[in-house]
């Protein structure tokens, strides 16, 4: 329970009663500003002046150091009086050049060094006891190069850098009413690969990274800002090469510096009372994936196995509940999971696309019911060009033909989605007349439900073991099934297509000059024939489907045979 301000020291009976802990917080207290209530001095040890003393101003605010003077602090000590009545205190540590963070140290004692010539680089401040409850610490540094650009930061959150070999210049503290803060938000910046620390940081959901240009990031600190309520925040990354690192709080690094390991994945958690207040969302852009979607409190956000280096960032806080966030500042996210395990035996369509979609070919894939629902939204975001459904498909054992259950709904879906859509029929037949029936019946289908297709329709015949079972003696035989198709299809208005993997078709079967969709399970296909549709593998794994999927590729003006 947040406890209400104390204006002023009790007077009367009140100021003779003893009064301990929470206790206090329920008492009436007259006005006053926190300036008045409590009283900040210090001294500052600069850069070849030595100890300077200081005092707050008339607001409050205590300043401690240099401007415009490029000298470093080198110790510093911050006196604390306390008129507010409520217990508790100040205390603060330091990060200095070559030592890294010293104990932290009560009010009225020196922090850093003297003698040594080694600069102040960081500060933590905190209040301590009862005081913490009511009150918060705000305190900026003026930082080497950075400036003012890193602005205030509350509660023990870092002020200044760690790494970065920046003297601190000068650092100002005031103490605030918890009150006077009405919402609270984040900041945070990025290491990149070849460009180091950015220069400012970015706050309330901005970009932090790079988009575009093939850098991964190597390091990320996080910082809350206003401090309406007690809290901070922790974060960690998983590293190339080294995992997931152990957790990090409040300005500190996450990640690495001059060792050129990208991040591959994130998670951002609040803590204290802040969390019981809002949610933190997270998302990330990641190598040939782009932007993912919103992780929140501790999820994981990015991707491991995959060896994908994280770009850019956005964070962003919002009201405890409110849900996700949506687009912000303007960018719209292309994958609808937030973390993706990228496994080896997986094909990811990502990857698939960045290296098969060049020189005019388009990339998709082929479903049927074994997919079950399919998101295709999210597979047209994936950067999908096409899919070939399955249209109907003759039982393995009774032969029967039954139209796909997943069909119509699937070719709405995919065209409403924006992608060009095929079709194909998977025959077990071993007659012409039982070929005849289901092509004019898939031809009736076709024309009663207003289907309109952007390939020629498939054939797909692939039971060879059962060729004389069904009654089919030899490849000729078979041939006259697969041109029974074209015929029939063909006085029906429709063109068709031939589905085979590539060694069935240099050995069984004749094109008959009809398109050739060629299945060739390699990363590049030998097959000799001319072709327009090659399926690369049946291990694909696509943003949108679960589980695994067939990949294709589409060469709109037909491939080239292969020569080698």
């Amino acid at each position: 329970m947040r406890i209400s301000i104390l204006k002023k020291a009790m007077t009367g009976l009140l100021a003779s009663a003893v009064i301990i802990g929470s206790t206090l917080a329920l008492l009436p207290r007259k006005e006053a500003s926190a300036s008045s209530l409590f009283e900040l001095s210090g001294t500052a040890h600069i850069q070849d002046t030595g100890n300077v003393t200081a005092e707050q101003d008339g607001s409050g605010l205590l300043k401690l150091g240099t401007r415009g003077q490029s000298k470093r602090l080198e110790a510093i000590t911050i006196n604390l009086v306390n008129n507010s009545g409520v217990s508790g205190s100040l205390e603060y540590r330091v990060h200095v050049q070559d030592i890294g963070w010293m104990d932290w140290t009560p009010a009225g004692s020196k922090a850093g060094t003297e003698g040594q010539a080694k600069r102040l680089e960081g500060i933590e401040i905190r209040l301590t006891g009862d005081l913490a409850s009511c009150y918060a610490v705000e305190y900026s540094a003026h930082i080497q190069n950075y400036g003012d650009n890193q602005g205030a930061v509350c509660d023990g959150a870092l002020a200044g850098t760690t790494g970065e070999s920046k003297r601190v210049e000068e650092i100002r503290i005031k103490i605030v009413e918890r009150t006077s803060y009405t919402s609270m938000g984040i900041k945070y910046r990025t290491h990149i690969q070849d460009q180091g620390w950015e220069n400012t940081w970015a706050e309330d959901g901005s970009q932090s990274g790079t988009t575009g240009k093939s850098r991964r990031l190597e390091a990320i600190s996080i910082t809350l800002t206003g401090a309406q309520y007690q809290g901070g925040i922790k974060y960690k990354t998983h590293i190339q090469d080294y995992g997931w690192q152990t957790d990090v709080a409040n300005g500190e690094m996450s990640g690495t510096q001059g060792k050129s390991k990208r991040l591959e994945a994130i998670t951002i958690e609040l803590t204290g009372d802040v969390a019981e207040h809002y949610d933190v969302y997270y998302r990330v852009h990641v190598q040939d994936i782009g932007w993912m979607n919103w992780a929140k409190n501790g999820e994981k956000s990015g991707t491991s196995g995959g060896g994908k280096r994280l770009e850019s960032i956005q964070i962003v806080l919002v009201a405890k509940g409110t849900g996700n966030p949506g687009n912000v500042s303007g960018i719209a996210g292309n994958y609808s999971e937030a973390f993706k395990e990228l496994l080896p035996n997986r094909y990811q369509f990502f990857d698939f696309r960045a290296r098969y979609r060049t020189n005019g070919a388009l990339v998709g894939m082929d479903v049927s019911a074994y997919q079950g629902n399919v998101d295709w939204k999210a597979v047209k975001n994936a950067g999908v060009d096409f899919v070939i459904l399955r249209l109907a498909r003759c039982s393995s054992t009774t032969q029967v033909m039954a139209f796909d259950t997943y069909f119509l709904k699937n070719y709405q879906a995919a065209k409403d989605a924006g992608l060009l859509v095929g079709a194909y029929y998977y025959c077990t037949r071993g007659d012409s007349d039982s070929v005849i029936a289901d092509t004019n019946a898939i031809c009736d289908f076709l024309e009663q439900n207003n289907i309109t297709l952007d390939f020629p329709v498939g054939f797909d015949w692939e039971e060879y073991e059962k060729m004389q079972q069904w009654g089919i003696p030899d490849t000729n035989a078979l041939n006259a099934l697969w041109k029974t198709f074209i015929d029939t299809m063909a006085g029906r208005g429709y063109d068709v297509m031939i589905y085979s993997s590539k060694w069935y078709l240099e050995h069984y079967w004749n094109t008959y000059d009809k398109m050739v969709w060629v299945a060739n399970w390699v990363p590049q296909t030998t097959y000799r024939g001319e072709y327009h549709l090659w399926q690369v593998t049946s291990t694909g794994e696509c943003d949108g489907i679960k589980g695994i999927v067939d990949l294709d590729i589409y060469y709109p003006m037909g491939h080239k045979a292969y020569t080698g």
